[in-house]
């Protein structure tokens, strides 16, 4: 008995791979890491007999679906065999992610289990409601499942809407990454005991600042899948609505295809680079930058903020995207869907260059505190917590 981890990913790499990694470190340095139930293994610090990767994957057979029908469906493998290590072999503390866990869950609360459920977004009603009202803003259609009933059983709309919430009411502990993620559950009258939150982390050798300040050119990065959910459009029009002289805006992210009929207005516009998805990492653009901007429409904690307060850039950004930044201090927080508040704020950085080092410098200070080492050290508290729930009873 013991902690059993359940998540879609590897243990070690990038990404989600790399907080499962983290989250199964800390539960080992606790002692008490019974298994890792995942789909690969890359790294050696965990001893392998720990890690419990899948090796029959049965959805590999339809994976000519689309990939929300197809990762669903592995999603939904993983589940039954975290359901079936715990049936076998039980636990004390089941920690699993958003939409892959609903047996993993019942089955470690038939046992007296305690339970986990990481939620890395807003609630599911708060997440689909800004963003339909997103689509609705800019009059494009809302992606909609094939209207197959054969497959809405395993679309992630689905799984999203009406198999997150079964999840949350099964979980002693929902953890989500932000302020804004706890407020978006209370918003559904979720109870405030029962949410943590566990801010992202961040490298921060990774991301070191730049040696000699910069003064030209005024350079502002925007780093992310650039989509209506990010909301890459405010930022666009904020951007050609200032016309600095000697700026730049560098957009480092794919693009999705719902926003390419809106890039006509940059289209011969020199100021505006696109680099699109970088595969080895966005790491090097960050010294080359002045000042950072992500307007995120809704998020569960933005992980590109953290690396730009890491690189020592002013972050702007907005309370939907989960930041740590203050506001003022680190960066400015600016309302959702609101490019005159991000031209304001940009407008004030270019024309104070000082101001956007002092911040950047703060920023820097301020993420230093959110390492992967107290990010474990805030997951064992939280083991701890809901280990001592029991004592308590």
């Amino acid at each position: 008995m013991g902690i059993v981890i359940s998540c879609f990913a590897k243990a070690g790499g990038t990404g989600i791979s790399n907080v499962l990694f983290h989250t199964a470190r800390a539960a080992y340095r606790t002692g008490a890491l019974d298994a890792v139930v995942c789909y690969g293994n890359r790294q050696s610090e965990i001893p392998a007999n720990l890690i419990r990767p899948i090796r029959f994957q049965p959805a590999r057979m339809v994976s000519f679906l689309k990939a929300r029908y197809y990762y669903t469906l592995k999603r939904m493998v993983l589940d039954r065999r975290a359901a079936r290590h715990i049936r076998r072999h039980g636990c004390d503390i089941f920690h699993g992610w958003t939409t892959e866990c609903l047996h993993s869950l019942e089955e470690a609360k038939r046992i007296g289990a305690k339970t986990i459920v990481e939620r890395p977004a807003p609630h599911p009603a708060t997440a689909w409601r800004l963003l339909r009202e997103e689509y609705e803003r800019w009059g494009v259609p809302f992606p909609q499942d094939d209207g197959n009933r054969w497959l809405r059983g395993i679309d992630w709309t689905h799984r999203d809407v009406d198999i997150a919430p079964m999840e949350f009411s099964l979980a002693d502990r929902v953890v989500v990454q932000s302020e804004f993620g706890v407020r978006s559950f209370m918003e559904q009258g979720f109870p405030l005991e029962k949410m943590v939150i566990l801010p992202r982390a961040v490298d921060l050798k990774q991301f070191p600042p730049p040696a000699e300040p910069k003064e030209n050119p005024f350079r502002v990065l925007y780093v992310g899948t650039v989509c209506l959910r990010k909301g890459f459009l405010d930022l666009l029009h904020a951007w050609t609505g200032l016309a600095l002289p000697g700026g730049e805006l560098w957009v480092v992210g794919a693009v999705h295809e719902e926003i390419v009929p809106f890039l006509a207005i940059c289209r011969d516009d020199p100021s505006i680079r696109f680099f699109g998805h970088v595969r080895e990492g966005a790491d090097r653009f960050f010294p080359d930058a002045t000042a950072f901007v992500l307007p995120s429409i809704t998020e569960g904690s933005a992980k590109t903020t953290y690396e730009a307060m890491a690189a020592g850039l002013p972050v702007v950004t907005t309370l939907n995207a989960g930041s740590v930044v203050r506001d003022g201090i680190d960066g400015f927080i600016v309302p959702i869907r609101d490019p005159d508040a991000i031209k304001e704020r940009l407008l004030l950085l270019y024309e104070n260059r000082e101001m956007g080092r002092v911040m950047g410098n703060s920023g820097r200070d301020r993420v230093a505190g959110f390492s992967w080492e107290m990010y474990e050290n805030r997951l064992i508290s939280i083991y701890g917590d809901i280990i001592g729930d029991n004592a308590d009873a």
